[in-house]
């Protein structure tokens, strides 16, 4: 009988010691999290942009759909400088409150060390990490007894740290906290602002109960800085071997992963951002790397806690799944048309529902398909409004799918992409297409800008080069259209440059009513390496629309075109009475000018045979030479202006 006794009482014992949460457990129920970011970390509480941290935040949070709540605290500001280093009782009670607002409401909690910069800027001081191994002993102690889904971060973010020195960190903090909390899951990373790399280089610490951490706002350009826009092919697989590399090494290690911090501010282009944020939920979830977006309540907001609102980030960070709709756009059919295309990953669905909003209306549900439907027209849109859509796999069963949404501005009519028309002469770069959309502006075959490198909400194809960019990805029957102004009627050369590895494409140009003849692509044995196929146009005076037909399919790129003018030598304007010559051309050396009928100074700008401009010259006789010995041999074009009068352009050859 009292063997019985003994077997029961190590039995009751031990059962809450084998029921412990263990760390491989724990990342499956975490999943999607949230920082309470610019709140316990200023000096003081309430210091930033933000007020003092409320406990309804927590109710939200679970109602939104997220299980984790990271809340960084910074503890320097609250604790003595000299030993014991104590820390504020009246801090530590205010940060106990918040943790148990969480806790009550079964959330996991993260408790970090934040912006300890003290310690990171000074590590060898051994007075600065016996304050900080007090800190950590104290809040050890002061909450061991706390459920176990409140973590222990060491500390964010060491930059200025060594990984000798973060190692060293982690494995003296360790073995403190362990003495009152033998088995609660604590989390380490590396050195530096902890990238991936960093989380992966350093020591793994020997320990039952811990999980790893990293950040990443990649690229900076983009994510931090608002800069550019994300979204290639490039960009795409950028991030996903970030996340293999550390999906492998998690498998290796057996060491859980999150990524604690994450996200773009709200200056990044919209689409993109919408795209980046649902990209990392992807690969997380998809990579069994747990996940707490980066909310400081300003740049990188997300929950405005004054209001209770929350923005349309919230919606891709907890109804985002791997298997949902992806790579959603919108082209314009016509001025009463908008196109919607995007991807299914699973067909067994019990149908496809779009959203629509317009402006800062709230979603609502706009039409249902299929299971299998890949686009939606919208014949309702009017002009000068902002539309926004999303796509919805549905299912009767189980939780939906959505996918990011997608924005898209119908314009009341075309517009410059530069702000004014094209002057010609002049060059028109070719990826500087009008604004309008589909059908109006440009026609593409296919809903997708496939390099991206450029526009990429529109679906031209448009790809880098070493001097800018380039249509690329040419389908016959695909058209561009440009505003051009014409500065004066007559006959001009138009000058197409173009790239081709094996040649063959054809192409021709409209302007207003006048057509070029077919020019066909040459061979340049490369995608980047340029030549010019000129062809005579006749132009009339003033703003029209310019457009590029593309023919026939051969492959080929499509830099620019450079218009330039072919006068004779002598022009009369008779509406000014104006007379001018050019002489010796071909020349070498000093070129003669003479003008009649001209009042006070005029102006000769020379440019290349690529539209720059070389040179420019005040004259103010009617009778004058301009030194040319400088240029190298070639064909140059010559621009008068007198009288506030442009002349005819004149082509003119220096040998």
């Amino acid at each position: 009988m009292k063997l019985k006794l003994l077997i029961l009482f190590i039995s009751i014992i031990y059962i809450p010691l084998l029921a412990q949460l263990k760390p491989q457990d724990a990342i499956k129920e975490i999943n999607r999290g949230i920082n309470i970011g610019n709140t316990l970390e200023p000096p003081n509480e309430g210091e930033w942009n933000n007020g003092f941290l409320q406990e309804y935040y927590f109710d939200d949070y679970k109602e939104a759909g997220f299980t984790c709540i990271r809340i960084p605290v910074r503890w320097d500001k609250h604790t003595a400088t000299s030993a014991p280093f104590n820390i504020n009782e009246t801090w530590f009670s205010r940060v106990e409150q918040i943790i148990d607002w969480g806790l009550k409401r079964d959330l996991y909690i993260i408790v970090n060390a934040h912006h300890e910069d003290w310690l990171k800027q000074n590590y060898s001081n051994a007075t600065y990490k016996a304050r900080f191994d007090s800190i950590w002993s104290q809040v050890a102690t002061r909450f061991k007894d706390k459920s176990e889904k409140l973590f222990f971060e060491i500390i964010n973010e060491p930059f200025g740290m060594t990984t000798a020195e973060v190692d060293d960190l982690n494995s003296r903090l360790i073995p403190i906290i362990r003495k009152t909390n033998p088995t609660r899951i604590l989390i380490y990373s590396g050195n530096d602002y902890t990238g991936s790399s960093q989380m992966m280089s350093a020591s793994i610490p020997n320990d039952k109960y811990i999980m790893a951490y990293f950040h990443s706002y990649d690229p900076w350009s983009f994510a931090g800085e608002g800069t550019g826009t994300w979204g290639t092919v490039v960009d795409r697989n950028a991030l996903q071997a970030q996340f293999q590399s550390v999906y492998q090494w998690s498998a290796i290690n057996n060491i859980p992963v999150m990524i604690s911090e994450f996200g773009a501010v709200k200056a990044c282009d919209y689409n993109s951002r919408m795209y980046h944020y649902s990209s990392y939920v992807e690969e997380s979830l998809s990579k069994g790397i747990a996940f707490q977006v980066w909310d400081d309540g300003g740049n990188f907001g997300i929950y405005e806690r004054d209001t209770r609102k929350w923005s349309g980030v919230k919606d891709i960070l907890t109804k985002t799944y791997p298997d949902g709709p992806t790579r959603l756009n919108i082209i314009k059919s016509n001025d009463t048309t908008l196109a919607i295309f995007w991807q299914n990953r699973i067909t067994d669905s019990d149908g496809i529902i779009i959203q629509r909003k317009i402006g800062n209306e709230d979603f609502v549900n706009f039409a249902e398909l299929n299971s299998t439907a890949t686009i939606f027209y919208d014949t309702s849109v009017k002009s000068n409004n902002t539309y926004y859509y999303r796509v919805i796999t549905n299912f009767n069963d189980k939780e939906d799918y959505y996918s990011y949404p997608v924005k898209f501005y119908l314009p009341n009519k075309r517009s410059s992409f530069l702000g004014s028309p094209f002057n010609i002469p002049g060059t028109i770069e070719a990826e500087n297409f009008d604004i309008g959309g589909e059908g109006l502006t440009f026609h593409d075959t296919d809903a997708d800008n496939i390099p991206g490198a450029y526009r990429p909400n529109e679906s031209v194809d448009i790809e880098s080069r070493p001097d800018g960019y380039q249509i690329a990805y040419i389908s016959a029957g695909e058209w561009l259209e440009y505003t051009v102004n014409v500065e004066q009627s007559g006959d001009y050369f138009l000058n197409v440059f173009l790239a081709s590895l094996d040649g063959g494409g054809k192409l021709n140009i409209k302007v207003g009513n006048k057509l070029s003849e077919t020019i066909t692509v040459p061979k340049t044995n490369s995608w980047t390496n340029l030549t010019s196929v000129s062809v005579p146009i006749t132009l009339n005076f003033g703003v029209q629309i310019l457009r590029i037909n593309f023919i026939s399919a051969e492959p080929f790129n499509l830099d620019k075109i450079v218009f330039v003018a072919q006068n004779p030598n002598s022009v009369k304007l008779t509406n000014n009475l104006v007379e001018f010559n050019v002489y010796p051309n071909p020349v070498r050396g000093n070129l003669n000018v003479k003008m009649s009928n001209i009042k006070g100074n005029s102006e000769i700008t020379v440019f290349n045979i690529l539209g720059q401009k070389v040179r420019d010259i005040k004259i103010a006789s009617e009778s004058s030479q301009i030194d040319l010995n400088n240029l190298a041999r070639g064909f140059y074009f010559l621009r008068i202006t007198t009288n506030n009068q442009i002349l005819p352009i004149r082509k003119i050859i220096i040998q």
